[in-house]
């Protein structure tokens, strides 16, 4: 199953202060016309699973006004599955209340979670027969797979003199299957880059361990057998931009994005603003050559709206700071 419009363009950016590194971008945010983002390409394997044992409703998890969530409500719903999802508490935000009524709005039916550590309690209350779960941010290997697939187009757009083989590739690090995707698509290929993985959800829930482990997996879906040293050698996990938490701004992400508006882009705090300030600091050290920020953010813009949140879900807000 394809849903993406796939090779996603790659264009030179130019921060004032950057002289000898050179910066690029990868344009995931338009895998896809009505919602793009990175989740677009793990949900194609997802999607196609739930196909294949002909799952009557897709179950998955995250946060409130979570991306991946919205995503596989709109795509899921449109190929025909009832999606359903336990939100846990985020810190609010216009644009968390945003994707939370869009995925309100097209069909997905919510069920509020006081915690993550509390999802294995509730989860069994409202499993039916015939559902498919879907881990939170689609990261296992059926739906890390894409962004293996990711790494070879990549690969095809360096040969092609598109970009130059990146000496590190920039990318959030939230559920880890988009890295671990990567580093396995990468280990598939010529290319020499190291994969910077900016933490954006707190340790242990995900960790070195955890990323190289689905790593493996996704390798041994494609039939090959990196090693663990080869995989780890790829890997930096940026762990210094996440600040206090979760879906909380930061002073380094709030600059982030006033820099990339001045360049076109739009950037959101959680993912995106922490992980764009780590490619603008390494474009700064000048330590780093080139540098390929992997932007995972859907530039499709939210219809206009005409659903209310519950007040069933309105404890699912967190004070913002």
């Amino acid at each position: 199953m394809v849903l993406g419009n796939y090779p996603t363009s790659i264009e030179p950016l130019h921060p004032t202060f950057a002289h000898r590194s050179h910066l690029w971008i990868k344009h995931d945010d338009a895998t896809h016309p009505v919602y793009g983002g990175n989740k677009v390409r793990k949900l194609e394997g997802l999607l196609r699973d739930a196909r294949q044992i002909q799952a009557r409703r897709i179950v998955t998890f995250g946060a409130a006004g979570s991306h991946h969530v919205l995503a596989t409500a709109i795509h899921g719903s449109s190929h025909g599955f009832p999606v359903a999802a336990l939100l846990t508490p985020v810190p609010c935000s216009a644009h968390a209340q945003s994707n939370l009524r869009w995925s309100l709005q097209v069909g997905l039916t919510a069920y509020p979670c006081a915690h993550p550590s509390l999802i294995p309690f509730v989860l069994p209350r409202i499993l039916r027969q015939g559902d498919m779960l879907i881990p939170p941010g689609g990261s296992n290997a059926s739906g890390s797979i894409g962004y293996a697939l990711a790494a070879r187009e990549l690969e095809s757009q360096v040969h092609a003199g598109l970009v130059p083989d990146p000496d590190v590739i920039v990318v959030a690090l939230g559920s880890g299957g988009t890295v671990a995707g990567l580093l396995a698509g990468l280990e598939e290929t010529s290319l020499r880059c190291v994969v910077h993985a900016v933490r954006v959800f707190p340790w242990p829930w995900i960790n070195e361990l955890s990323v190289l482990t689905l790593a493996r997996s996704v390798a041994r879906r494609r039939g090959t057998t990196p090693s663990w040293r080869s995989l780890r050698k790829r890997l930096w996990i940026v762990n210094d931009r996440l600040g206090r938490g979760y879906g909380y701004p930061t002073p380094w992400g709030e600059r982030a994005m006033r820099m990339a508006d001045d360049m076109g882009i739009e950037l959101e705090a959680t993912y995106t603003a922490k992980t764009f300030s780590h490619a603008l600091r390494l474009a700064q050290s000048a330590q780093v050559r080139n540098i390929l920020y992997w932007h995972t953010l859907s530039n499709a813009k939210c219809p206009s709206l005409d659903r209310d949140i519950p007040a069933t879900l309105e404890s699912l807000w967190l004070p913002p700071s």
